[in-house]
């Protein structure tokens, strides 16, 4: 092969080698975009950050809304009228736990005894189980030599 022929594919390849470089380059130099946007919408924001706008009316029913919320969440369970006594908050809080019936401790009692006296009678076979496998395989042996 003719050394001008190598040299003119070596600076064809080196051309096409440049201009990959500067095609990764223009990407580099574009805007990234926010991390909240969607990207661009159409071709003529290409490279840009779009940035996405709530309307007054917008910004006033979330507005209205999380104030109510927080009117439901702060209005009290119960109105106190001026027969009740005054009750602090901190006693409120505190008859407003859920309380089980008598009836209901009593089941939950039993159901935990019968848990408890299950994992026990477990054990112990457990334990019985254990300290019987050595002899029966001593005996396994000494059956096998006689």
């Amino acid at each position: 092969m003719d050394t001008a022929q190598i040299l003119a594919d070596l600076r064809a390849q080196r051309d096409r080698i440049s201009q990959a470089i500067d095609a990764i380059k223009a990407l580099n130099e574009t805007k990234p975009l926010g991390k909240n946007s969607a990207g661009p919408t159409n071709g003529s924001h290409a490279g840009t950050t779009v940035r996405r706008t709530m309307s007054a009316a917008g910004r006033k029913r979330i507005a209205a809304a999380q104030k109510a919320r927080w009117a439901a969440k702060k209005k009290p369970a119960k109105s106190v009228t001026d027969a009740e006594p005054a009750v602090p908050k901190k006693v409120m809080a505190k008859t407003a736990k859920r309380v089980f019936s008598p009836e209901s401790r009593k089941k939950m009692a039993a159901a935990q005894q019968k848990r408890w006296a299950k994992k026990k009678r477990a054990a112990k076979a457990a334990a019985k189980k254990a300290a019987v496998a050595p002899v029966t395989a001593a005996v396994a042996k000494e059956t096998t030599k006689a």
